[in-house]
């Protein structure tokens, strides 16, 4: 059984990260030394990996620390998008994220994660995992400029998008988290995310983990389990506890994994890992403990360090009480 972090970690309270704030919030409005940032990143990305560890995770994340917003990286980096400014609520979360735009033909120029996987993984004593947006909740968010409509947007992401994958799994990543929280919000649309989903994964032998943050898959499940190439299913269970109720009704297929967001990032309230192994245990039709990740529901990012060290420690010490029985 794997426990793993589906997001950020809370950098700004990182030793280093109060230095990097203050770069990138300086007072008198001068741009910040891409550098003296990058160096920063780099020191506050090796602290929240050795956070991670040090909680008994087994799967970790790079802690999103070089991103602005969920979007931002492939908003900056692809060509025929940018970041606009305009503000947008995010799905299945309150906060308002930064705008893209599309303005152009979406097109991939170049890798846009990989130099940040290949930093973070070099030396990491545990597996990093790739977490980034997916080309539907990219395209219903952005401004769209060119195609007409979202779906027609969201298979130009898609393309795009593919070409990103297949240079992550080039460079080793083994695990690349795709987060589509907007699906959950149309869930009408799920036979235009299937070829959407189609076009992603071509050539991608990499496990695809689709991460649904912000309520249930009722409506979706078991249709999930027929997309190509899924390798996991990960779940928001604190947002969609009926969920847990779909797999007594149809199990989920082998060898697709199933990932249980556990625990929250929009209270700081700390579940405890016994809390956690009871509502596992109770949950009928479950895989069994190989098939099994315990994770994040929503991004920790917000919460206070303390508070998301502690729901990570949850999160293994249960993992490590289910696989004792």
């Amino acid at each position: 059984m794997i426990a793993t972090n589906n997001g950020s970690f809370p950098w700004k309270e990182m030793p280093t990260g109060r230095d990097l704030r203050e770069v990138l919030e300086r007072p008198d409005g001068r741009t910040a030394d891409p550098d003296r940032v990058r160096l920063l990143q780099d020191s506050v990305t090796r602290q929240i990996i050795d956070e991670q560890a040090s909680a008994g995770l087994d799967l970790i994340t790079d802690g999103l620390v070089r991103r602005g917003n969920p979007m931002e990286p492939f908003a900056r980096c692809l060509g025929g998008l940018r970041i606009g400014e305009g503000r947008i609520r995010y799905p299945g979360r309150s906060d308002l994220v930064a705008q893209p735009v599309a303005e152009s033909e979406i097109q991939w120029k170049e890798p846009v994660l990989v130099e940040d996987y290949l930093f973070a993984s070099r030396g990491a004593p545990r597996p990093v995992k790739v977490v980034l947006t997916g080309p539907y909740t990219i395209a219903h968010l952005a401004e769209d400029r060119v195609y007409g409509d979202p779906s027609s947007l969201a298979m130009a992401m898609a393309i795009a998008l593919n070409h990103e994958l297949r240079a992550l799994q080039a460079a080793g990543a083994t695990m690349i988290q795709i987060d589509e929280p907007a699906l959950l919000e149309r869930k009408g649309d799920f036979p235009i995310f299937t070829r959407i989903w189609e076009v992603l994964g071509r050539g991608v032998s990499a496990t695809l983990a689709l991460h649904l943050e912000g309520g249930g898959i009722d409506g979706l499940y078991p249709g999930l389990t027929r997309l190509k190439r899924l390798g996991c299913l990960s779940l928001d269970v604190i947002s969609g506890p009926e969920s847990l109720a779909l797999f007594g009704e149809h199990p989920l297929p082998a060898p697709i994994t199933l990932g249980l967001g556990l625990v929250g990032g929009r209270a700081p309230e700390i579940e405890t890992p016994e809390a956690i192994v009871a509502l596992v245990r109770a949950a009928p039709g479950l895989p069994p403990e190989d098939r099994l990740l315990l994770g994040t529901a929503s991004d920790l990012g917000d919460l206070p360090r303390d508070a998301a060290a502690a729901k990570l420690r949850s999160l293994s010490r249960a993992a490590r009480l289910l696989e004792r029985g």
